[in-house]
């Protein structure tokens, strides 16, 4: 799958995460520093107030896309792979509001997860509320006006960067398949089916689901234990209703294991303890949190490994299987109507 962006994150002076002005004024020389020397980057300046209140009191978001596939990826796909083979890329189309600093140079207003566009631009009683929370002596954010939008900083695609894509498959006599989904968690169910009708083909039960968090991730373990794999995007309100709405639209699991990205602040929009429960409580057997501490979250950043260590114990183990055959894969994604798929 050809990689569509990046992330990077440079230091900056301490200062206020309620000040998104002001993060725009330290970070913008370097930012253009940054682009004169890389011609083929494109610079999203992510600042959210919000879900990243900890992280840029002491640093500054760079998120870079590239418009043209770099030498060194060119030289790594074409040394992996055979004539004939596919190469798929992931299309994510998902949009946020942003001021224009410069022909290659976006600032973004927040980010995807529990505060809406508007809340992050216009405020309303959710970000006065938090910001009460944490005295920041105001009752909404002074984002600069934005003037336009763009792909999102972490999850859209750079259309910029297809046409590389397409000449390189064609010169190298490689099918190129393109998988189109309007948001990140779009894929989540349909993943999540794909591994679900490839266990039940390999004669396993596919009656236990790990729901996976942000960067919370555990693929070995998920095929080790026979895990059908569901991702969410984050601990945020919109994330715990996609994987309701999935619950709801499945075949009931006996098994549930829960892991959660605890980022350390009470921000707009956050699920709580109480509503993961309720999606626990849907397992027909056993439905735990799985490396979560309930008292400390979302502070508990010992969640990093432990949930790790948690799936390590499963004491129902399966074989690691061979990969999954390509023409399988296809021909299920090409069926699934939540999302757009060509050319595989």
């Amino acid at each position: 799958m050809a990689a569509a962006d990046a992330a990077a994150a440079g230091p900056a002076a301490r200062r206020r995460p309620d000040d998104p002005r002001g993060d725009l004024r330290a970070a913008r020389a370097a930012g253009q520093a940054l682009l004169a020397a890389n011609p083929d980057l494109v610079l999203h300046h992510m600042h959210d107030a919000n879900q990243d209140r900890l992280m840029i009191a002491g640093m500054t978001y760079f998120r870079v896309k590239w418009r043209r596939l770099p030498e060194a990826y060119r030289r790594f796909l074409e040394e992996s792979l055979p004539a004939g083979a596919t190469l798929v890329v992931s299309e994510c189309g998902l949009r946020r509001p942003v001021t224009r600093v410069g022909p290659r140079y976006v600032f973004q207003h927040g980010a995807l997860g529990g505060a809406t566009p508007r809340e992050y631009e216009s405020g309303g009683p959710r970000v006065a509320a938090y910001l009460a929370r944490y005295g920041a002596g105001r009752d909404r954010w002074d984002y600069p006006p934005a003037d336009g939008d763009a792909p999102e900083a972490e999850w859209g695609f750079e259309p910029e960067l297809l046409g590389d894509l397409e000449e390189l498959a064609a010169r190298n006599g490689w099918r190129l398949a393109r998988l189109r989904h309007a948001e990140p968690e779009d894929l989540s169910p349909v993943v999540a089916e794909l591994y679900r009708d490839w266990y039940r083909r390999r004669g396993l039960p596919a009656d236990r689901l790990l729901v996976e968090c942000f960067l919370l991730l555990e693929p070995w373990w998920a095929l080790r234990s026979g895990s059908v794999p569901y991702w969410m995007v984050f601990n945020a309100e919109q994330s715990h209703a996609r994987a309701m709405a999935y619950l709801d639209g499945a075949d009931p699991f006996d098994e549930i294991r829960l892991m959660l990205f605890s980022h350390g602040v009470e921000s707009v929009g956050l699920a709580g303890i109480g509503d993961w429960r309720r999606l626990l409580a849907r397992a027909r057997k056993v439905g735990v949190f799985t490396g979560v501490d309930t008292r400390a979250y979302p502070r508990d950043f010992a969640a990093l490994i432990r949930g790790h260590r948690e799936l390590a114990r499963i004491r129902t183990t399966y074989p690691m299987p061979l990969p999954l055959e390509w023409e399988a894969a296809a021909e299920f994604l090409a069926g699934r109507q939540e999302i757009g798929w060509s050319g595989g």
